[in-house]
């Protein structure tokens, strides 16, 4: 018994960490490509805002194995920058799936007032099998058990985190334009002024 509590807690630790690991992965990766993608990318501040937007729209939403064709998709039809949201849905991937849908799919079992799954059936979802075809298969089978509340939760998150980051990139976008421009013009005044000076003298 007192082995099998503490290969237990040992196991959670592992899961833990490895969780942990992967998240500071992936904001260490998305800091690093919003500085450099996004904030200097040419395209217009609403083409780049959008693109994000789409990409964390779709990281929300249950559809595992097809969210990066789906986000192009629509960057594409929507004529938003389609390269910028790519890296934002590898957001969600088998070490984030719970901390990502879990919480949607509790707020979907609230508004439809439903009985939900026991934590280990969600624990199960970080070990999925072998293969790309064998993950998507065990994805799409758990979340067809699950799919009213889990849809319902992921489309209102998904939209109120994809409109929020839309506006939030857009107004880095324009701020730190704005100061590369004001810190440009600083330093063609400075130019200015030393040739001014050359000439006079």
């Amino acid at each position: 018994m007192g082995h099998g509590a503490t290969q237990i807690r040992r196991d959670r630790g592992l899961g833990m960490g490895r969780l942990r690991t992967e998240l500071l992965r992936r904001y260490v990766h998305l800091r690093r490509f919003m500085v450099h993608g996004v904030l200097h990318a040419d395209d217009p501040p609403h083409k780049l805002a959008l693109g994000i937007a789409i990409a964390v729209f779709f990281a929300f939403t249950p559809t595992i194995g097809f969210q990066t064709v789906l986000a192009l998709f629509f960057a594409w039809l929507l004529r938003a920058n389609k390269v910028v949201g790519v890296p934002i849905v590898w957001i969600s991937n088998p070490a984030t799936i719970v901390p990502i849908y879990y919480p949607c799919y509790r707020l979907g079992l609230w508004i439809l007032d439903q009985p939900g799954k026991g934590k280990l059936w969600w624990k199960e979802l970080a070990y999925p099998p072998q293969g790309w075809w064998e993950g998507i298969q065990f994805y799409w089978g758990r979340t067809l058990e699950i799919w009213m509340p889990l849809w319902l939760g992921c489309m209102i998150v998904a939209t109120l985190v994809g409109v929020t980051s839309y506006f939030v990139t857009r107004g880095m976008i324009v701020a730190y334009r704005h100061g590369r421009e004001k810190v440009a013009e600083t330093l063609r005044a400075k130019q200015r002024r030393r040739r001014s000076r050359a000439e006079s003298a």
